[in-house]
C-alpha cells in the first residue's frame, strides 16, 4: 500500500474527531437528562390551568448523500399511513430484511484465492469480460470479450460477489430499520458493518490494489475501483442507523478513519491516478466515489475538486448537445452502459447540490439543453418501448441493472423526476419499470407520491 502523507494523517484524525462528535450528539452528554420538569399550575381556588402540551418535534432527516433525505421521510410517513402505492415494495422489502438477519457475516478473508500480497485482508477481483485463450495450453494470456461476463470471476474465489452482496445487505436492513424502527435491522446491519470494516481478524484493508486483475496481465488495475462503486449504500447506511443504539462512539470513529484512509489511496495510488484520467464511465464512478467519501468524511475542498473535474472534463466529452452519450453508446451494450454512466451523474448532482457545485442543470455544448436532463429524456422512450431502440445491443433494454437495480434505470428515472418534473415519457418509462420490478427497495427510496 503507497506511503501516507501528512495531509491524509490529518484527514484522518478529523475523520476521527468528526465520528467522535456524531458519537457525543447521538448518545448524549454524560447522561444529563434534557427533559424540562413540568411547570407548577398557578391556582385560583379550584380552577386550574391545564399544563400545555408541546407540539411534536419535526423528525430529523438523516445524514445522507445520495438517498433524498426528505424523500426517505417521506417513505416513513407514507409506510406509516400505509399508503397503497408502497405496499409492494414495502412487503418486499420486509422479506427481504427478514432474510438477512439469517445471513453470516460478510469478509473478505473467505475468499478461497489469495492476494498476491499474501494477505486475505487484501480485496481481489478478477475483470469479468476476459476469458482465458483457448489457443494456449493454460489459457494465458487471458483475452477480451468486452460485454460477455467469465462466470469465474463472479464466485466466492474472489471478493466482487461478496462485495456487492454486503453492500445491498446494508442497504435493505438499514432502509428496513429506518422506516419500521425495528432495532433487529439495525443491530444486525451494525454487526455487519462492524466484521467487513473494524474486526480485525476479519477487515478489508483500504485499498483495490488487486482489483480486477487478468491472470497473465496484470495483478490489479485502476479498473477495480468501480468495484465499490456501491459503497454509497455503507455511507448512507451509517446515516439511517443514527437513530438507532446500533453503532457506537467508537464503531462510528473507526467507520470514518476506514473510509478516511480508502478516500487516501483513491488519491494517492497508481490505481486511484489511472481511474482518475478514465474518460468513460469509469472516470464517473470515480469521482462520484471520491465526492461521496469526501462529503462522508467532511472533506469539502475534495468533494469539490471532484465536482469541477466532474463538471468541467468529463460532462463536456462524454455528451453531445442532444444527450447522447458517443463513448457509452460505442460499446457492446450501449443502452445499459449509458445509463451506468447516468447512474454516476446523477449522483454526483445530487452530491453537487450539497456541495454548491450545479451539475444538475449544466450543458456540455454551449447553448445546448442540461446535458442529464437530455440524456435522460433521450432513454425515457425506449424504456417503454424496447423494440424501438436502434443500436446493435448484446442485452438490449435491460431494466435491473445487471441484477442490481442500482445500476440501472429505475433510479435514474426517479431521479429526474425530482429533478426536472414529471413528463409523459418519464411516467411512461416508470410505468414500464415498475411491471418489471414492482418489489424494487427504489421505490420506496425515491417514493414518486405525495403524502395524503
Amino acid at each position: 500500500m503507497d506511503a501516507v502523507p501528512p495531509v491524509a494523517a490529518r484527514r484522518r484524525a478529523l475523520a476521527a474527531l468528526g465520528a467522535g462528535s456524531l458519537g457525543l450528539l447521538l448518545y448524549g452528554c454524560g447522561g444529563v437528562d434534557a427533559t424540562l420538569p413540568a411547570t407548577a399550575s398557578s391556582t385560583t381556588g379550584s380552577q386550574s390551568t391545564p399544563p400545555v402540551t408541546p407540539p411534536p418535534a419535526a423528525p430529523t432527516p438523516p445524514r445522507v448523500f445520495t438517498l433524498d433525505a426528505n424523500e426517505m421521510l417521506k417513505a416513513k410517513q407514507l409506510i406509516a399511513a400505509a399508503n397503497p402505492s408502497l405496499q409492494t415494495s414495502w412487503s418486499a422489502l420486509l422479506a427481504s430484511a427478514n432474510a438477512a438477519l439469517q445471513l453470516a457475516p460478510f469478509s473478505v478473508v473467505d475468499k478461497n484465492m489469495v492476494p498476491p500480497s499474501g494477505d486475505k485482508h487484501d480485496y481481489l477481483s478478477l475483470a469479468p469480460y476476459w476469458w482465458p485463450d483457448p489457443t494456449k495450453p493454460n489459457g494465458l494470456p487471458y483475452i477480451q470479450r468486452d460485454g460477455q461476463i467469465n462466470p469465474s470471476s463472479k464466485n466466492n474465489d474472489s471478493d466482487s460477489v461478496r462485495m456487492q452482496a454486503f453492500c445491498s445487505a446494508i442497504g435493505t436492513l438499514t432502509t428496513a430499520w429506518f422506516l419500521s424502527g425495528d432495532a433487529r435491522y439495525a443491530d444486525k446491519a451494525a454487526s455487519l458493518l462492524r466484521t467487513w470494516f473494524i474486526d480485525p481478524t476479519t477487515r478489508m484493508n483500504p485499498n483495490l490494489n488487486y482489483g480486477q486483475g487478468i491472470p497473465g496481465i496484470t495483478t490489479g488495475r485502476g479498473i477495480g475501483i468501480i468495484d465499490t462503486r456501491n459503497f454509497w449504500q455503507i455511507t448512507d447506511g451509517i446515516g439511517l442507523l443514527a437513530s438507532s443504539n446500533a453503532l457506537s462512539a467508537s464503531d462510528l470513529s473507526a467507520l470514518n478513519l476506514w473510509f478516511a484512509d480508502y478516500l487516501n489511496w483513491l488519491l494517492t495510488s497508481s490505481n486511484g491516478t489511472d481511474e482518475a484520467a478514465a474518460p468513460n464511465n469509469h472516470g464517473t464512478f470515480y469521482d462520484a466515489q471520491v465526492t461521496n467519501l469526501a462529503l462522508f468524511t467532511s472533506d469539502t475542498a475534495t468533494a469539490q475538486n471532484a465536482l469541477n473535474h466532474a463538471l468541467t472534463k468529463l460532462l463536456p466529452t462524454q455528451f453531445d448537445k442532444t444527450g447522447k452519450e458517443p463513448l457509452e453508446l460505442s460499446r457492446t451494450r450501449p443502452f445499459h452502459y449509458s445509463v451506468f454512466n447516468l447512474v454516476a451523474f446523477l449522483r454526483l448532482a445530487k452530491y453537487g447540490a450539497a456541495a454548491n457545485v450545479d451539475i444538475a442543470h449544466a450543458s456540455a455544448v454551449a447553448g445546448s439543453p442540461q446535458s442529464l436532463q437530455a440524456s435522460v429524456a433521450f432513454l425515457a422512450p425506449y424504456v417503454a418501448n424496447p423494440s424501438s431502440w436502434p443500436y446493435q445491443d448484446l442485452t438490449g433494454i435491460e431494466y435491473d441493472g445487471d441484477g442490481n437495480e442500482f445500476d440501472g434505470v429505475l433510479p435514474v428515472l426517479q431521479q429526474a423526476v425530482l429533478l426536472y418534473g414529471a413528463t409523459p415519457q418519464l411516467t411512461a418509462a416508470l410505468d414500464a419499470v415498475r411491471s418489471h420490478l414492482p418489489n424494487a427497495v427504489s421505490w420506496l427510496q425515491w417514493p414518486l407520491t405525495t403524502t395524503s
